[in-house]
């Protein structure tokens, strides 16, 4: 990957792959699922095979319920059984986003999110067609103007320079964090909060004092979710705080793994506020309800989806009191209330992404509670084991609701579909779970600055 502010900012892609034919049989071509070109403005294909070049053809759209186009390399001579190959694969991209796949880039800083820029491999097209696989062990190398400062998922090598560049490498694994890439023109602050390395990455120099209570914060709300649902990563490990810089008004920030994309409000308001430190703690879940596994948007991501916000309120609930539980229910109900006075649509779950209707607010926040329910149901130490294990078991892969299904049964010793169908296929929320939060309901007039709101964009 290489980053390119002038004259207009965008990523040239480049990727090399060493490939062969395992399978029984020779082959023509080979399809490779790209970025999309009408959401990521990606450029034509240009690609090599033992250095010579291919024939590239796009052959199918990104869907509205999947991620990326596909495209056809046509090899210049068949593809023998057992022959090992150079793919060499280039390309550009500029700021986009496509069913939670982000890309941005400015003259001055950029974040490409999971699927959102790297190509992959596909599988040929037969009934026992295997392959494309990422090896177990590959390398991300970003390469920026002098000065700039890069994180990427993987472990941090060398940095070496190039004709006036650096050149950063990471070390990516089959089991860790989908590929990632984020950096700019960034001054670094470094605070060392209780053993916890929190790193500010900003355009200007922090203020200390604000740096320090902020971290402090941060360090305890990882402390809390890895004690909750395990340890996202092995070996020296750093949360960053990145100025997110946003090509336009109307494209947001969010989160990555172990990092923190801050808008730039905060950052002008000097990163003081409490609500600063609810915000960025909040925006930490993803690490593990996105990062550790992630939820397939190309099946049905609701209600899985609303994993992240439902561990971000309740360990803010955990830190502010059951009270601040309760309010956040009510809350969810009110805004569920809210969607439905105008929507005559049933709201049922599991529900595709990208799905058009206007049921798709009220079902998001119908998952949300869904997760309450759960909990309400076999105990919050049970369900939070249960997530954890279901992370461990899934952990570098996507996460689906069979999989929540198994873990749950598994931990709590007694078949929970029967529970887990009457929420999903009911057409709004059972009636024992408003009993038993009727007390104090929030009127859906109320609940706008309180509005469901997902971790990452």
């Amino acid at each position: 990957m290489r980053f390119i502010p002038l004259p207009q900012p965008h990523l040239a892609i480049h990727g090399v792959y060493e490939v062969a034919n395992s399978g029984g049989q020779p082959l023509e071509s080979l399809r490779l699922a790209v970025p999309s070109a009408q959401a990521f403005h990606r450029t034509s294909i240009f690609a090599r095979w033992n250095d010579r070049a291919l024939t590239s053809q796009d052959v199918a759209d990104a869907p509205e319920a999947g991620y990326g186009d596909t495209a056809e390399l046509r090899f210049p001579e068949t593809w023998q059984r057992k022959q090992k190959r150079t793919l060499v694969v280039d390309y550009e991209l500029s700021t986009g986003s496509h069913l939670g796949s982000f890309l941005a880039v400015s003259p001055s800083t950029f974040f490409a999110y999971p699927e959102s820029w790297n190509p992959s491999l596909l599988p040929p097209r037969n009934i026992f067609g295997a392959g494309g696989v990422p090896p177990k062990k590959w390398t991300i190398s970003v390469r920026v103007p002098s000065g700039f400062l890069v994180h990427a998922s993987g472990t941090a090598g060398k940095r070496t320079s190039s004709g006036g560049d650096w050149i950063y490498s990471f070390t990516q694994l089959g089991h860790g964090f989908a590929p990632f890439a984020a950096g700019g023109r960034y001054v670094e602050t470094k605070i060392d909060s209780n053993g916890r390395d929190i790193r500010f990455w900003m355009q200007k120099s922090v203020d200390l004092a604000a740096a320090r209570n902020a971290a402090a914060s941060i360090s305890t709300r990882t402390r809390y979710y890895e004690g909750e649902y395990g340890s996202p990563a092995t070996g020296a490990r750093a949360i960053r705080l990145l100025e997110c810089v946003v090509p336009n008004q109307n494209f947001g920030c969010g989160a990555l793994p172990e990092t923190i994309l801050v808008d730039q409000a905060w950052v002008t308001r000097g990163l003081a506020e409490k609500s600063f430190y609810d915000d960025a703690n909040f925006e930490l879940a993803y690490t593990w309800f996105g990062g550790m596994a992630r939820v397939s948007f190309d099946q049905y991501p609701l209600p899985m989806d609303a994993l992240a916000p439902y561990a971000g309120w309740e360990a803010q609930a955990a830190a502010d009191g059951c009270d601040a539980r309760v309010e956040r229910i009510h809350n969810l109900i009110a805004d569920f209330d809210m969607h439905v006075e105008t929507c005559h649509e049933r709201v049922v779950l599991p529900l595709a992404a990208g799905s058009g209707g206007c049921a798709y607010p009220a079902a998001w926040a119908k998952s949300s509670l869904f997760f309450f329910a759960i909990e309400d149901r076999i105990g919050r130490a049970p369900f939070h084991q249960s997530l954890k294990s279901m992370l461990a078991d899934r952990r570098g892969r996507d996460m689906g609701l069979e999989d929540l299904i198994a873990a749950l049964d598994a931990e709590s010793h007694e078949p929970q579909g029967p529970f887990i169908r009457q929420w999903l296929k009911h057409q709004g929320i059972p009636e024992d779970f408003r009993a038993r939060y009727s007390i104090i309901v929030a009127s859906p007039a109320n609940s706008e600055n309180n509005s469901t709101k997902e971790p990452h964009p």
